[in-house]
């Protein structure tokens, strides 16, 4: 008798600690498939012509220099402080191109976004592309172009603002900002890992 319940408790121990590890096995496969998921996307700009024509494509920048992407909103403070810190801290355009991309598409209009940040009489004025409707448009598979089941705000992780990331020439996430506020030495630590990218 002792026997059996020495060999059920070692089989159930057994099992327990299987069924563990395999799903810890699966959730990190399932993270390292979602860290090499790569996407892009074509996007309507303002239409200023600063933004470089009515759409902007994505992987089109990144083959020309890595991309500072900066998500805001019409409201956010933190945004609009970014927003002055890289108008007017002499950002390297031959290095990195910022390009601002709307988050809340669904609460916001363009015509917010253009207001604040499109309109050169504006504090916030960005005079780099800004494009919007990134809640409503499809993600594009990096590689293949083909569009993904996500909008481009999920397919980049559902940022909140401000965000910060810089990509390389392969949509590689290379650097993200973990500052509210603008920080010039944040924003010279991006310029750093660009120009690194270059050489």
């Amino acid at each position: 008798m002792k026997k059996i319940i020495g060999l059920l408790t070692a089989l159930i121990l057994l099992s327990a600690t299987a069924g563990c590890l395999a799903e810890e096995y699966r959730e990190e496969l399932g993270e390292e498939e979602i860290e090499d998921k790569r996407y892009t996307f074509t996007l309507p700009t303002l239409g200023r012509d600063v933004d470089g024509g009515p759409m902007l494509d994505l992987t089109a920048e990144l083959e020309e220099n890595p991309v500072l992407l900066f998500w805001v909103s019409s409201q956010c403070q933190g945004c609009h402080e970014w927003s002055e810190g890289i108008r007017e801290n002499n950002l390297n355009y031959s290095m990195i191109q910022p390009i601002t991309i709307h988050r809340y598409g669904n609460f916001e209009s363009p015509d917010q976004i253009m207001q604040v940040y499109g309109n050169n009489s504006s504090d916030h004025y960005s005079p780099w592309p800004v494009v919007v409707d990134g809640h409503s448009r499809l993600a594009l598979d990096f590689d293949t172009r083909e569009p993904s089941d996500l909008s481009v705000v999920e397919a980049f992780g559902n940022l909140p603002t401000p965000s910060l990331i810089l990509l390389d020439k392969n949509g590689n996430i290379v650097w993200k900002a973990s500052s509210y506020w603008f920080s010039i030495e944040q924003l010279e630590e991006a310029g750093e890992v660009a120009a690194a990218l270059s050489d």
